[in-house]
């Protein structure tokens, strides 16, 4: 039959990609996964599964998802915060924990008063004189409305607008009008309708007058397995009690089990439970270490009827002769014959073969140097010629390449 075959080309040289066994099988196991969407979770992250191998025999790789966070939006305010504080996210499976700045604090409460000022008007508790305060950095204005006075001295006010605080830094203490860059707009009371004299109100706020109102951009975003329960706690910065809605996106793929009989990156693909994530297997390489748990050489792959239930892919086990081999399929193992054409009956099966330019054939034969040939859409080689064959694709000028994995 001429030079018979290198074992090493028949996957059952190969041992198992985790090195706790030998799988005796071709193809390859998953190294690495690369993610293409990094989908969105907030209740938890995903699970992934790979699918079955192709050839049979096979070992499913398993893996464990790691998340990162990608916002936070809050849901309690706390109290005590200024713009920067830099807070931990509390809670979850992780190895780096998430953190997020303070981006905006807002007002909480009813401020105190400094300085009721003069000249203001209330018809009623639910009617009096309104004292906006704009600042550079009040992206929502504060206003408050007069609702008693002592003569025309404010007493008792009630919030209408809450003022949002982006300045960094320590939060303010007082507003007046005039006085480190805020104004004072008085709005006249409705009915009977008043004057806007009002003015020299002065408001005096504490910690407890002040909550975190949003993030900004993540800071760090952790790794985690298992996400924090929603909303989340933080930890850090200068107050005390906020909390939000942190959502995680997937950011990689542990390989537990990388698993074998794997012939392309299709054959491979990962699919996470939820939330819209999405990856591209990346698959193992061979180092060429014969017996060691990092070979995963590629096999020839072939197609057989062991169980005259049909053409499945399978794995040579021995070369019988140069027309014969022993092989497994999901169905079975048989001595099987090369076919010049697809395979339709039990005992026959089929190696592929394509030419520099993807043109394909039949083997008829096999040796360790060339492989005779049938035309099925190639035509740089005719019927019966004897060409030397390789593994490298696209095959170089007067070889073919013998499909493997």
């Amino acid at each position: 039959m001429g030079r018979p075959l290198n074992k090493k080309y028949f996957g059952n040289r190969n041992i198992g990609t985790t090195g706790t066994g030998d799988d005796n099988i071709g193809g390859e196991g998953v190294a690495s996964v690369t993610i293409d969407t990094v989908g969105t979770y907030t209740s938890g992250l995903p699970t992934v599964s790979f699918s079955t191998p192709a050839l049979p025999g096979g070992v499913q790789t398993t893996g464990t998802v790691h998340g990162n966070a990608l916002s936070a939006a809050t849901t309690s305010n706390g109290t005590g915060y200024q713009v920067g504080d830099v807070l931990t996210v509390a809670g979850g499976t992780k190895t780096s924990a998430a953190t997020f700045p303070v981006a905006a604090i807002v007002t909480l409460g009813t401020p105190g008063i400094t300085n009721g000022g003069t000249l203001y008007d209330v018809n009623s508790g639910s009617d009096g004189d309104k004292v906006t305060f704009t600042h550079a950095n009040l992206s929502t204005p504060l206003r408050v409305r007069i609702t008693a006075v002592s003569g025309s001295t404010a007493t008792s006010i009630v919030v209408e607008q809450h003022g949002v605080w982006t300045g960094t830094g320590a939060f303010p203490t007082t507003m007046q009008g005039g006085v480190g860059g805020f104004t004072a707009t008085t709005t006249a009371k409705v009915s009977p309708p008043g004057d806007t004299n009002g003015t020299g109100l002065i408001l005096s706020f504490t910690g407890s007058n002040w909550g975190v109102y949003s993030f900004g951009t993540v800071a760090v975003q952790g790794d985690y397995t298992a996400m924090p329960s929603n909303p989340a706690s933080f930890t850090g910065g200068t107050g005390t009690g906020a909390a939000a809605t942190v959502t995680f996106g997937v950011s990689g793929v542990v390989i537990d089990e990388a698993g074998s009989g794997y012939v392309n990156v299709a054959d491979a693909a990962p699919t996470f439970s939820g939330g819209a994530a999405a990856g591209t297997s990346v698959l193992t390489t061979d180092t060429g270490n014969v017996g060691s748990s990092t070979n995963q050489e590629n096999a020839i792959i072939v197609y057989a009827n062991t169980d005259d239930n049909g053409s499945k892919i399978g794995d040579i086990i021995r070369q019988v002769s140069g027309r014969r081999f022993k092989v497994k399929t999901a169905d079975g193992i048989a001595i099987c014959k090369l076919k010049s054409s697809a395979v339709t009956t039990v005992g026959e099966m089929t190696i592929t073969a394509s030419d520099a330019t993807n043109g394909t054939y039949f083997v008829t034969k096999i040796s360790a140097r060339k492989v005779t040939l049938t035309q099925d859409n190639g035509t740089a080689f005719t019927t019966g010629a004897s060409v030397p064959w390789t593994f490298v694709s696209p095959a170089p000028t007067g070889y073919v390449t013998i499909s493997n994995a």
